[in-house]
């Protein structure tokens, strides 16, 4: 796993070019995305001498286009990662099980996909907790990876809140397909092929038919590409 750099490590002149100091996560979002990725102590991507991408899907949705989506994933043999909604899960109690016994990661995407970055610290709280506890209820542990909800990146109160929960790091992305604006089968799979390379942690969602539409298509070219998509397990390891 490629470690990212510690804010610290940056040149403060350059920070405050940008209008930003280090450790200024909160003012991430008024800059450009990668000067926020370099700042951000988030995990955005893996090795970038290592062919492999990780498709991380937000799970929630509609449960059919979930096991239409699955159905793909195991008819190509790919493994993903999927960040669960805690109330998503709750609503159907074997959806947990069939992802992990098709060989995928499975982590928390907080209870009720709010907006984290607006919540109280007592709100956060409660939304990393609730799906923490949802995912134990159901597969025997919190799951291994946690991404905050609708957001790219975290804040110091978003990470110290999942590490309170066992969560070490909060995973972000490199590559955003878009896909959650239904922007299409093409645009979904442009967007995602002119951005990715090796050690890409990309962005999809359950839930959206472009996104079932796209998948078989982007797998193909992903690996003619030379990229193996495997879970964040077999990128990153244990973090």
């Amino acid at each position: 796993m490629t470690n990212l750099p510690d804010p610290s490590a940056l040149s403060r002149r350059n920070l405050l070019k940008f209008g930003v100091i280090a450790g200024a996560s909160s003012l991430l979002g008024a800059i450009p995305a990668t000067l926020a990725e370099a700042v951000s102590p988030d995990i955005s991507h893996g090795s970038r001498s290592v062919p492999h991408v990780a498709l991380t899907f937000h799970g929630a949705g509609d449960p059919v286009m979930a096991q239409k989506l699955l159905k793909i994933l195991k008819d190509t043999q790919t493994p993903v990662t999927v960040f669960a909604v805690g109330a998503w899960l709750k609503a159907d109690n074997t959806i947990a099980k069939q992802i992990l016994d098709g060989g995928h990661d499975l982590g928390n995407h907080t209870m009720n996909h709010l907006q984290s970055k607006t919540l109280s610290a007592t709100k956060l709280d409660s939304e990393i907790n609730g799906c923490a506890k949802e995912l134990v209820s159901l597969i025997g542990n919190h799951g291994k990876f946690f991404r905050p909800s609708g957001t790219q990146y975290s804040t110091p109160l978003i990470r110290k809140t999942a590490l309170k929960y066992g969560y070490k790091k909060c995973i972000s992305y490199d590559v955003d397909s878009h896909d959650y604006q239904d922007v299409g089968k093409a645009v979904v799979i442009k967007k995602v092929m002119s951005t990715v390379k090796n050690g890409s942690i990309i962005s999809l969602h359950f839930g959206h038919q472009d996104t079932i539409d796209a998948l078989p298509t982007l797998i193909t070219q992903l690996r003619a590409k030379g990229l193996t998509p495997v879970t964040l397990s077999t990128m990153l390891g244990t973090i």
